[in-house]
């Protein structure tokens, strides 16, 4: 899933310029491409497309000098569309600059060359583009930029579409094109209904408003609109505009609630669905608290029905119980920072994502006075939201930031290590990083206290079987795998980790455990105060972690990690636990975007990455790590964490020995 709904201006081309239409006819002039595409730039739209009416008209070539030129100019998706019948012209076009190309006369004249564009570029390449009048004997499919009527039915349509093999399909109400009269949500619907493959609604935008129906009401995954990303109001006021990130975010609000994810009113309100999180929560494989299963790793049922996980949350609020008791406790730690730091230009180093936690602990801790220096580890898959994010938050508060770059080709070859490892944990080298970066800084700047923004009452604790991390595990896989050397990445290897938690005497410490924190009050707070944005769930901050939770996990291993956090949430008392169970059996559909931007920056064709996501599976137990000298050491590293040199959680999870499967 998209971190925001995506919202795609339209722009028609005829010959080199740039109109808008109604109904497909009456072209009325906009602007110079290169102009438009540029403005469209700085508002920081998610893609464009282009359609050019004129060759779609003519069948005539596409004019690739412009192309190129535009393409040059935009530093976002493009996508093309306008009479493209063979292979050939597709990756001509493709390699000009575009990302992926539109076909709609060619998928019924010459579905054939639409299967060869299909396997030479990948369907994330593909989209099929659906023309449609509504006649009083139901809908009509036009091809020939609204010319020429088709001989098909929308399912028959949709069923060729899907059979070729495209990635998207962009539907179109010839009708409503233009009017500013709202979307045809029935023609929307008819298509999602049927179709295996994202759904992007065109036609009939007006208002803002107009954007939300199609993804909350008809089941589209994005909204393409042409005159109200250009027009101020009305065909004659022309003014280039896009939403901004808050903006979108209180479109989509109460379909997201802050979390990137439908809550029960937009989905599962409806009985079936709200039935079907009934079923899930009375079947006995579900924690009677919250709604962790028996297949989860550690879930270790009670004889009341009870999982691990629950009794370990409650064992951790009797450690940090929310009071008079907690505000104390979290007093007297601000109190030691300050005379930790004192003489100092820091009191602590904390580690920042742009994510919700960790930017709310900045404003905790500068709230009390506290000095930290900001430290961020950039994997190069940052979003732009994210490092909007840490910069607007820190910068009000006047933190400073040191951020360290780990070399792109260098961190690419470690992840691509990893997905050839066949072992599910394919992010533990951007959290291993993060703390080797951690730790070097305090060490640089002889700083003894680390703070992290965690929060078990928020995030819960990710079980062992599902995520494994440690530096000897990061050596053993990109020994194995790895073709680039590492030199620029901060492993966090046995000896510098003992160092620094022992013999450096570094603390590390989570103050939101002694806060009572709620996230959505925090999520409200962030954007009030700082302008921040969010990034639409629970680590979806990072683009590579986003593909990792919404793609990768669930397709290849069946992991759903929002059952996490939601479990957690749930025990906390910040969320509902049939809304929980709502939105865990809500499906997740990776983003087919960004799942190109892995395949590309990892280095994998389609069947290359398809090998990986099909291979035998691995665990961490088949590579070297350091699991076994944790459980030897185990003593020692209770001792480390009674003071405050490691979390709990570290102690539970890698220095208990793991059960044996019976």
């Amino acid at each position: 899933m998209h971190v925001y709904p995506r919202l795609i201006p339209v722009l028609l081309l005829e010959g080199e310029r740039l109109v808008k239409t109604r109904g497909f006819d009456d072209p009325r002039y906009v602007g110079d491409p290169v102009n438009v595409i540029s403005i469209f730039n700085d508002l920081e739209v998610d893609e464009l497309v282009i359609l050019d009416i004129g060759a779609a008209k003519s069948r005539t070539p596409a004019p690739m000098e412009l192309l190129s030129r535009i393409a040059t100019e935009a530093f976002i998706p493009l996508a093309y569309g306008g009479g493209v019948e063979t292979a050939a012209q597709a990756q001509a076009i493709i390699a000009a600059g575009f990302e992926k190309i539109i076909v709609n006369t060619a998928l019924v004249t010459h579905p054939q060359a639409v299967r060869e564009m299909v396997r030479a570029l990948g369907s994330q390449a593909i989209v099929a583009s659906i023309d449609v009048r509504s006649t009083d004997d139901g809908y009509v499919i036009h091809t020939r930029g609204g010319v020429d009527a088709a001989p098909f039915t929308v399912e028959e349509w949709v069923d060729l579409a899907t059979e070729i093999g495209v990635g998207e399909i962009l539907v179109t109400s010839i009708d409503r094109e233009g009017t500013r009269e709202g979307v045809d949500l029935d023609l929307v619907r008819a298509v999602a209904a049927i179709a295996t493959v994202p759904v992007i609604a065109h036609g009939g935008v007006g208002g803002r408003s107009d954007l939300v129906a199609p993804i909350e009401h008809a089941g589209a995954s994005a909204v393409a609109a042409g005159t109200a990303f250009v027009m101020q109001s009305g065909r004659e006021s022309v003014l280039i505009n896009y939403p901004t990130r808050p903006q979108i975010d209180a479109l989509f609000g109460h379909l997201f609630d802050g979390r990137g994810e439908q809550i029960v009113t937009a989905q599962v309100g409806q009985e079936v669905d709200a039935a079907a999180a009934d079923e899930f929560l009375r079947s006995p494989e579900v924690c009677r608290r919250c709604i962790i299963t028996s297949d989860v790793p550690g879930a270790a049922f009670d004889v009341d029905g009870v999982c691990y996980y629950c009794h370990l949350h409650d064992s951790l609020d009797k450690q940090y119980p929310i009071g008079p008791e907690s505000e104390k406790a979290l007093d007297r730690f601000v109190a030691e920072l300050k005379a930790a730091g004192k003489g100092r230009k820091y009191d602590c180093i904390m580690g920042v994502s742009g994510g919700t936690d960790s930017s709310y602990l900045a404003h905790l801790l500068v709230s009390k006075g506290v000095r930290p220096l900001a430290v961020h580890f950039d994997n190069t898959w940052n979003s732009p939201t994210a490092t909007s994010n840490i910069f607007a938050v820190l910068d009000k508060l006047g933190v400073d930031l040191e951020t360290y770059v780990v070399d792109n080709a260098e961190y690419d070859d470690i992840y691509r290590s990893f997905m050839l490892a066949g072992v599910k944990d394919i992010e533990a080298p951007t959290d291993i990083g993060f703390m080797g970066v951690l730790y070097r800084a305090a060490e640089k700047h002889g700083i003894r206290h680390i703070v992290e923004g965690h929060s078990f009452r928020t995030e819960g604790i990710s079980p062992m079987g599902w995520l494994y991390m440690d530096g000897g595990y990061i050596q053993g896989v990109h020994k194995r795998f790895g073709r680039l050397p590492m030199k620029t990445y901060p492993n966090l290897d046995f000896a510098n980790f003992v160092k620094w938690s022992a013999f450096s005497r570094i603390q590390r410490t989570r103050p939101l455990y002694w806060i009572d924190y709620n996230k959505e009050e925090a999520k409200r707070f962030l954007a009030d105060e700082f302008g921040w944005q969010w990034y639409g769930g629970h680590h979806l901050e990072n683009r590579f972690t986003a593909f990792y939770h919404t793609y990768f996990l669930p397709t290849r291993f069946g992991i759903n990690f929002r059952q996490i956090e939601l479990s957690a949430l749930v025990r906390s008392g910040q969320m509902d636990r049939r809304l929980a169970a709502a939105q865990f059996i809500e499906p997740r559909h990776g983003d087919p975007e960004l799942i190109a931007m892995v395949k590309k920056r990892i280095g994998f064709d389609d069947a290359g990455f398809e090998h990986v996501m099909t291979m035998p599976k691995k665990e961490y137990t088949d590579y070297p790590t350091y699991k076994r000298r944790f459980e030897l050491l185990r003593p020692f590293f209770w001792l480390m964490w009674k003071l405050d040199r490691v979390p709990k959680s570290f102690y539970v999870k890698f220095c208990i020995p793991r059960r044996k499967k019976r």
